[in-house]
């Protein structure tokens, strides 16, 4: 049988000469869900670009039942019946889910039938069995179904292969189970499904076959049922990777970071922090759990003094920094991994060595504030090794680095800062599993260092890895604060929490 795509010998070579794909051999059957894996730096992405016709092809072809296409835009893809969900949702905030719905289709004129496009996106919701409300704004949906709403817009278009990156990395388990219910239903309507993601347990529930992709070349099809999740890790990075840790246990001596009944408001005067209250102390990783848009990224932005809390306080080693700065919180000895690496994290035009030092240059200038550049190379090229940074010189443009080494060179610097607290948000979204394992390790490292940190993370089995007490937001509170040192949570557990279906009494964080 003919598949519905193939590519041949795609290469894509960027300026400069950085080869990002080298004749990929990949295809897929009509009406099946076929997954991508492959490390950070392994292509993926570009790969996919090059099928959306976000990126040009240097050489090779793709086919689309058959015919060969060349797409200068997504809007060729489209076209082509190729539509893509991205990690990062594509959807207008203050719209509604029937104006997101119908954004941008041909046809429609200037002057919107706002009941008849409601109408529309409620058909088309029921035709697939997803549940939207299509008259809510986007900013007000739960994660969940602003998932569905892409995905419906993309089904909308006309599209039959859908290549949905990374579309699990911020669902609960509960929402993950119904997406992949859909995504089923979707496949048994004779669609057909790229999946990629950096969850082997999920890959090997949702798909039919694998494809491994590794330095940018193709490793291999698969069947799903023929490869196990170890044999899968080993084929991606050479060697099988294990998050079941063996923590040391240790015993907390003193208070690092103390949070006190803060109140934020947004500026739409929507609640998104009432009253939250925790300690942070040393040696301890305090995880925290919640669906994304309930509090937890106003509650980051509060304490590394991005946001103003409208009531409230925080102490940083006794000290109160509630209205501090920025910089005088990092000089208190707080470091800071952001949930968004190229907005927040990085510089993106200046090199691997100016980001690794952008935050701390004082430290390598002398009294008259002369840089030493001598030793900010050293420095830089020391981190380089230490965390495994794929680069081809520290002078590279960052930008020009994969998404997971991207995030390795985030994480060296903030972890040689010799901060105390470390507040990390997503510390491994979007890294392939052999950096997720390192970067853990590292953090665990920091824990064994007598560091605090407090870890924020969509992924519910790295908070339930790593962390030694797990708080659990729902609606700007903590519903439940829970001990993860003596009797392992429970995904299900936490899930049940984070859509408040279930909530601690009389809550003590």
């Amino acid at each position: 049988m003919e598949p519905i795509l193939e590519v041949r010998n795609l290469t894509k070579i960027y300026e400069g000469g950085v080869l990002a794909n080298h004749q990929i051999n990949f295809s897929v059957e009509e009406g099946e869900i076929h997954a991508l894996v492959g490390e950070n730096g392994a292509g993926k992405s570009t790969l996919m670009k090059m099928l959306y016709g976000m990126e040009s092809v240097t050489s090779g072809q793709i086919f689309v039942r058959g015919k060969e296409v060349t797409f200068h835009s997504s809007k060729d893809a489209i076209a082509e019946g190729i539509g893509m969900v991205h990690q990062h949702f594509m959807l207008v905030d203050s719209l509604t889910g029937a104006e997101n719905m119908m954004l941008g289709v041909e046809g429609t004129c200037f002057f919107t039938d706002r009941k008849g496009d409601i109408k529309k996106t409620q058909e088309i919701a029921a035709q697939y069995n997803f549940e939207i409300d299509a008259e809510r704004r986007v900013r007000d949906m739960s994660v969940g179904m602003k998932q569905k709403l892409e995905i419906l817009k993309i089904l909308y278009r006309g599209a039959k292969i859908l290549i949905l990156d990374e579309p699990t990395a911020v669902l609960t388990p509960q929402e993950t189970e119904e997406l992949f219910e859909r995504l089923k239903e979707l496949k048994e309507k004779g669609m057909t499904i790229i999946f990629i993601s950096h969850k082997l347990k999920e890959v090997k529930q949702i798909s039919d076959r694998i494809t491994i992709l590794k330095g940018g070349r193709t490793g291999g099809t698969y069947r799903t049922a023929d490869v196990t999740e170890e044999e899968i890790s080993r084929l991606m990075v050479g060697r099988v990777i294990s998050f079941d840790y063996d923590k040391q246990k240790l015993k907390p001596e003193k208070e690092l970071l103390r949070v006190e009944d803060l109140y934020y408001k947004d500026k739409f005067q929507v609640m998104k922090l009432g009253g939250v209250s925790f300690t942070l102390r040393d040696k301890e990783i305090l995880g925290v759990a919640g669906v994304d848009g309930n509090g937890q990224s106003e509650l980051i932005s509060v304490i590394t003094a991005e946001f103003r809390a409208n009531r409230g306080k925080v102490y940083l080693k006794g000290k109160d920094v509630t209205n501090a700065s920025i910089g005088e919180i990092r000089a208190e000895g707080l470091s800071y991994i952001p949930e968004d690496r190229m907005l927040n994290g990085c510089a993106a035009p200046m090199s691997v060595e100016e980001n690794m030092i952008v935050s701390n240059i004082d430290s390598f200038a002398n009294k008259a504030k002369m840089v030493n550049f001598r030793k900010v190379k050293e420095h830089s090229l020391h981190l380089i090794q230490e965390f495994n940074v794929k680069t081809a010189s520290e002078k590279q443009p960052i930008k020009s680095l994969s998404g997971g080494n991207i995030q390795k060179a985030i994480v060296a610097r903030e972890f040689s800062a010799g901060s105390d607290v470390l507040i990390l948000d997503q510390p491994t979204r979007g890294v392939d599993v052999g950096a997720i394992s390192f970067i853990h390790s590292k953090i665990l490292e920091m824990r064994g260092e007598g560091n605090g940190i407090l870890l924020v993370s969509a992924d519910l089995n790295e908070l339930i890895s790593l962390s030694d007490r797990i708080l659990v937001m729902h609606k700007g509170k903590i519903v439940a604060c829970l001990d993860n040192t003596k009797e392992k949570v429970s995904e299900e557990e936490l899930g049940l929490y984070m859509l408040g279906i279930k909530t601690q009494e009389g809550v003590s964080a």
